[in-house]
C-alpha cells in the first residue's frame, strides 16, 4: 500500500487532468447506466413484456417504483412506434455521450501516465548518474539497466491498470451497484455479500503472483547483466572460443526465467475462470430468487427484474476487469519497489551548494596522512600518504600492479573519499571544493580510451560547454596527431565510430582521447598508462601527442614503461600502499632500491 500511495504522489502535478478523467469516468458510468436502463425499457415496455405487476407493487417495497413511474409518464402519450423511436434516440444518445467521455478519460489518463513514467525514469537516471563511483564497483550495470527499462515499464502497467481499471471500473461498478440497490435491495444484498469472498480469493492469487514477479524481476536483471557483459566483450568471447559456452549459460538462465514466467502466467490465467464461475454462480442464485419474486410472491415487476439482470451482467464485466487488475497491478508494484529501492539509496556525490567554486589551479596539491580502503572489511590500499605536487610539475607514479597507483589517482580525481586524512588543492580541502569545478580544472586520459557510439567531433568535444568552435577542434586534432586519419575519412569529423570506438585502432582511440583532453585545456592532467597497450608505431604518435598535451600543465602520470617518465620532475614509487621512494630518475636510480630494480628489469638488454 505504501508503494501504491507513493506512486499516486506523482499524479499531484497533473491534478487537473486527473480530475478531468475522474469526472469523465463518472459521466461515462452514468450514461452507461442510462443506456442499460433504456435497453431494459426497450425490452420490457416496447417488446411486450407484461408490466402490469408494476402497478400493484407497494412503493415502500420498491425504491425503483418512482423512477419507473417517471419513465412511464414520459412515454404515456406516445404511440407504440413513437415510443420505439424515443427509446432508440435515447439509447443512441446515451451510447454516443458515454463513449465521448470514455475517450476524454482515455486521453487524459494517457497523458498523465506517460508524463509520470517519463518523470520516474528521468529521476532514476539522474539518481544513478549522481551515485559515486564506489556504487558501480559493487552493483551490476545489467541490473540497473533492467530496472530502468523492464521495471519502470512494469510501473507503466501499474499506472495503466490503476487509472484505467480501478479508477474507471470502480466508478462504473459503484453506479451500477447503486442502481441494483434501487431496483431491489434484497437481491443486491446477495451480490454484496459475495464481494468479500471473491476479493479474498483474488488477493490470495495476487499475493502468490507478486512473489513470482519479484523472482522474475531479479532473473531478468541477471539476464540483462549477462547480455550487457558478454555482448560488450564479444571479441574476448570469440577469441577464447567461448561462444558455445556463453550460449549455454544464457539458455540456462533464460529457461529459469521461462519457468517463472509460466508459473506467473498460469496464476494470471486462473483469475478469469474464478471470476466467471463466481459471477455465473451468483447470476444463477439471483435468477432463482428473483424469479420467485416475480412469478410467485409478486414483489417485483418483470420489467424491474429484467433491468436488474441487465445491470447485473453489465456489472460482471467491470468486476472481472477489476479482479484481473488486482493481479496485474502486482507486477507494477514490484517494478515500483525495485525502482524506488534505487531512488531511496542515500548515496550522492556531495552537493556543490555552499562549496568553493575553484576556477583555476595556482599553487599545489597536498596529500596529508591519506589512507584508503574500499570497504570496512578490506585491507588498506593506501597507507599514510604524505606528498606535495607543485604547479607545473610532472609527477610519475610507478610500482607493481596493486601497489596503489590507480587508487591515488582516483582519490585525486575525487572518485573516492579518503578513509582517513585529507587532500588539499591550493590549501583548500578537496571535500570543500565543488565537484563541478574540480572536474573543470582536471582531465584524464585513461589507459583504455572510453569513447561513445557517436561522431568523432562529438567524442572530441564531450564535456565542453562550447562545442561549435571548429577551429579549436581542428587544432586539437592536429596536436593529438589524429587529423590525418580524420581527413582521410569521407565524413571527416562527422564519422560515427561505433560502440566504444570499435571501428578505430587502439592508437586512434587513444589519440581522440588525448584530443578530448586538449580541448578541455585542464590545469591538472592525469595520464593513466596512456601508452601501455599500444604497438611501437602507435606509441610514438601517442607519445608525441602527450608531449604537446603536457606542456605548461601539472601532470600526474601512471606508467609501466619507465622510458616514458625518465624526464619527470618527481617520481613516486609505490609498494603495498606506501610511497617508499621519491625523487627524479637519477636520484632514484642511485638509491639502488625498488625503482632501480624495476628499471633494470625493463632495460637489462639495453645500454642506458
Amino acid at each position: 500500500m505504501q508503494t501504491f500511495l507513493r506512486l499516486l504522489k506523482f499524479t499531484f502535478p497533473h491534478k487537473i487532468l486527473v480530475f478531468t478523467a475522474f469526472i469523465s469516468s463518472i459521466l461515462f458510468g452514468l450514461f452507461n447506466a442510462i443506456s442499460l436502463w433504456v435497453t431494459g425499457s426497450l425490452i420490457g415496455t416496447i417488446m411486450g413484456v407484461d408490466n402490469e405487476l408494476s402497478n400493484t407493487i407497494d412503493p415502500d417495497n420498491s425504491i425503483n417504483y418512482y423512477l419507473g413511474q417517471y419513465f412511464d409518464i414520459a412515454l404515456s402519450s406516445a404511440s407504440p412506434i413513437d415510443k420505439l423511436k424515443i427509446v432508440c434516440i435515447a439509447l443512441l444518445s446515451a451510447f454516443i455521450l458515454k463513449n465521448i467521455f470514455y475517450y476524454i478519460n482515455w486521453v487524459s489518463l494517457s497523458y498523465v501516465e506517460f508524463k509520470i513514467i517519463t518523470k520516474i525514469r528521468n529521476d532514476l537516471y539522474s539518481k544513478i548518474q549522481n551515485f559515486p563511483i564506489a556504487y558501480f564497483d559493487k552493483n551490476k550495470t545489467g541490473e540497473l539497466l533492467s530496472i530502468m527499462l523492464y521495471d519502470v515499464g512494469q510501473i507503466a502497467i501499474a499506472f495503466s491498470t490503476t487509472f484505467r481499471v480501478f479508477f474507471h471500473e470502480v466508478i462504473n461498478i459503484s453506479i451500477l451497484l447503486t442502481l441494483l440497490i434501487l431496483l431491489s435491495y434484497q437481491l443486491s444484498f446477495i451480490v454484496i455479500v459475495t464481494i468479500p469472498f471473491a476479493a479474498f480469493i483474488i488477493m490470495k492469487i495476487s499475493t502468490s503472483i507478486k512473489r513470482k514477479i519479484m523472482r522474475s524481476s531479479y532473473k531478468i536483471a541477471d539476464i540483462s547483466s549477462i547480455m550487457s557483459e558478454k555482448i560488450s566483450g564479444i571479441r574476448i568471447v570469440k577469441a577464447f572460443n567461448m561462444t558455445k559456452k556463453e550460449i549455454e549459460l544464457f539458455f540456462i538462465n533464460n529457461y529459469k526465467f521461462y519457468q517463472l514466467q509460466v508459473k506467473q502466467r498460469n496464476l494470471l490465467g486462473i483469475t478469469t475462470p474464478v471470476n466467471d464461475i463466481i459471477g455465473v454462480l451468483l447470476a444463477c442464485i439471483l435468477l432463482w430468487y428473483g424469479g420467485q419474486q416475480v412469478l410467485i410472491t409478486d414483489s417485483m415487476s418483470s420489467t424491474d427484474f429484467m433491468r436488474f439482470i441487465i445491470f447485473l451482467f453489465a456489472l460482471l464485466q467491470p468486476a472481472r476487469k477489476l479482479g484481473n487488475a488486482l493481479v496485474s497491478v502486482q507486477s507494477g508494484l514490484v517494478g515500483a519497489d525495485r525502482a524506488f529501492s534505487v531512488m531511496d539509496i542515500d548515496l550522492y556525490e556531495r552537493k556543490d551548494k555552499g562549496l568553493v567554486n575553484k576556477k583555476e589551479f595556482s599553487n599545489n596539491i597536498v596529500f596529508k596522512d591519506v589512507c584508503f580502503n574500499y570497504d570496512s572489511n578490506s585491507k588498506q590500499v593506501l597507507k599514510n600518504i604524505n606528498i606535495q605536487i607543485n604547479k607545473g610539475e610532472k609527477v610519475a607514479l610507478v610500482g607493481s600492479s596493486g601497489a596503489g597507483k590507480t587508487t591515488f589517482v582516483n582519490l585525486l580525481l575525487d572518485f573516492y573519499k579518503p578513509t582517513k586524512g585529507q587532500i588539499f588543492i591550493d590549501d583548500v580541502s578537496l571535500d570543500k571544493i565543488s565537484i563541478d569545478s574540480i572536474r573543470k580544472i582536471m582531465s584524464i586520459v585513461p589507459q583504455e580510451a572510453i569513447l561513445f557510439n557517436d561522431t568523432i567531433k562529438n567524442n572530441l568535444v564531450y564535456g565542453l560547454d562550447d562545442s561549435d568552435n571548429d577551429k579549436l577542434i581542428i587544432e586539437a586534432a592536429k596536436n593529438a596527431n589524429i587529423i590525418d586519419y580524420v581527413n582521410s575519412l569521407p565524413n571527416k569529423f562527422e564519422t560515427v565510430i561505433g560502440e566504444r570506438g570499435v571501428t578505430l585502432s587502439g592508437g586512434q582511440k587513444q589519440r581522440i582521447s588525448i584530443g578530448r583532453a586538449i580541448l578541455r585545456d585542464p590545469s591538472i592532467l592525469v595520464l593513466d598508462e596512456a601508452t601501455s597497450s599500444l604497438d611501437s608505431e602507435s606509441e610514438i604518435k601517442v607519445q608525441n601527442a602527450i608531449d604537446k598535451l603536457i606542456q605548461d600543465r601539472t601532470v600526474v602520470m601512471i606508467a609501466h614503461r619507465l622510458s616514458t617518465i625518465i624526464n619527470a620532475d618527481k617520481i613516486l614509487v609505490f609498494d603495498n600502499g606506501l610511497i617508499v621512494e621519491q625523487g627524479n630518475h637519477k636520484e632514484l636510480y642511485k638509491m639502488n632500491g625498488i625503482y632501480t630494480k624495476l628499471y633494470n628489469l625493463q632495460f637489462k638488454n639495453h645500454n642506458d
